[in-house]
């Protein structure tokens, strides 16, 4: 997929979820999993921990990650993120 078509899905995205979800994408090991402490991630990109939370939320709604919550508030969490899931989402956004 042409990285216009990603650009313009992702500009559906709100400035949080954009940041939270080029985040990931840069940060996610080559197996397409991240864990990583929300706190951490809201004091990396200047956004509280329930902002993280929520965006992550909604980028899994939209299916361009799955995330899933530590057993522990401790724990970090973890993301999966994988390209294919962002060509679907961009093909589905693009014919709109």
């Amino acid at each position: 997929m042409s990285p216009l078509l990603k650009a313009i899905g992702l500009a559906n995205l709100d400035e949080i979820e954009r940041n939270v979800f080029i985040f990931v994408r840069e940060h996610v090991s080559p197996d397409g999993m991240l864990i990583y402490p929300l706190r951490e991630m809201g004091k990396n990109l200047g956004y509280s921990e329930l902002e993280i939370q929520r965006a992550l939320r909604n980028l899994e709604n939209l299916q361009l990650v799955d995330y899933r919550e530590g057993d522990d508030p401790n724990d970090p969490n973890m993301i999966l993120y994988k390209d294919e899931w962002l060509d679907m989402f961009t093909q589905q956004h693009t014919k709109s």
